[in-house]
């Protein structure tokens, strides 16, 4: 009997130790995690792909968050060497600067597999293309509405979205009046599709993010002014100027009916990667002449928007 209950005593000993050492293969509920959580703002060290990098708005981008000097930056730009040029630090440290050389439209697009290693590790990405509302030389190879608008950012947001386990954000780029074709002055800005063009890339954006859980930003800004001038329109003859030091008004939606200044433009895109109120949202926004936005203003701006 005695020897019974050694044996019973010596196999519950064992027992006890065992299920001592043993672990859950997943965290508990109330355990914290150090893992940084989906649609949250960039951090230190994070990288931001740009596309559209050399335009008037994605230059300034650029521009910022290289002068914060935490973030690695990667512009997508069909001429790397232009890219390098208007964008590579002052100072000639390019240790957080990048260029990808790669076509998004055109025989001689990227493909897939290109793509996809530009965005690999990506944390947050910048869609900032267009091209004419009418047909001009810049429509040359392929380069018009639906290529750029549609189809590119389509393809963009569907790749980022499926070959990042990193990504957190997209902020996209597009323009007042996607909703609105149907009222002047914006049914002859659409004549040749530019905003349906548009629209249907910001569609798209929206379902990849929603199907991967990252947050997605749309941004709708009036009709463009202030430098770098880019393009040849009114605002480059008349160079209007003014920047983030102007205010702005920003409504959710697309109702607004004004000139957005590029630099100011370029602070929302900013703020949409940084705030941490900025979350799955679509807004546009307008040039004031009041004083620019705090970050506390603009989150208030993003949390009224809910």
């Amino acid at each position: 009997m005695n020897h019974l209950l050694f044996i019973t005593v010596a196999v519950l000993i064992t027992a006890v130790e065992g299920f001592s050492s043993f672990q859950l293969p997943i965290k508990l509920p109330w355990e914290a995690s150090s893992s940084v959580q989906p649609k949250s703002p960039i951090t230190a060290n994070d990288k931001v792909v740009i596309f559209g990098g050399t335009g008037g708005v994605g230059q300034l981008v650029t521009k910022k968050l290289l002068l914060k000097d935490k973030y690695q930056v990667c512009v997508v730009a069909r001429d790397g060497e232009k890219a390098k040029e208007l964008l590579l630090p002052e100072d000639g440290n390019d240790s957080k600067f990048s260029v990808a050389q790669l076509n998004l439209v055109g025989d001689a697009s990227a493909s897939d597999e290109e793509l996809q290693a530009v965005l690999q590790d990506a944390t947050a990405i910048v869609i900032s293309v267009g091209t004419t509302a009418f047909p001009t030389q810049r429509w040359k190879n392929g380069n018009n509405p639906k290529a750029i608008d549609c189809d590119a950012v389509s393809r963009i947001a569907n790749l980022a979205t499926a070959s990042s386990g990193t990504l957190r954000r997209i902020v996209l780029l597009t323009s007042v009046g996607v909703e609105r074709t149907d009222e002047m002055p914006f049914k002859i800005l659409n004549l040749f599709g530019v905003l349906d063009a548009k629209r249907t890339g910001e569609d798209a954006v929206k379902k990849a993010c929603r199907q991967a859980n990252v947050s997605y930003s749309i941004i709708r800004p009036g009709r463009l002014v202030g430098g770098p001038y880019t393009n040849l329109d009114l605002a480059k003859l008349f160079q209007i100027e003014g920047g983030a030091e102007n205010g702005v008004t920003v409504e959710f939606g697309d109702s607004l009916l004004g000139d957005c200044k590029r630099d100011a433009c370029a602070e929302a895109c900013i703020q949409a990667l940084e705030n941490e109120k900025c979350v799955d949202l679509e807004f546009s926004m307008i040039s004031n002449e009041e004083k620019a936005l705090t970050s506390a203003q603009w989150g208030d701006a993003f949390a009224g928007m809910k």
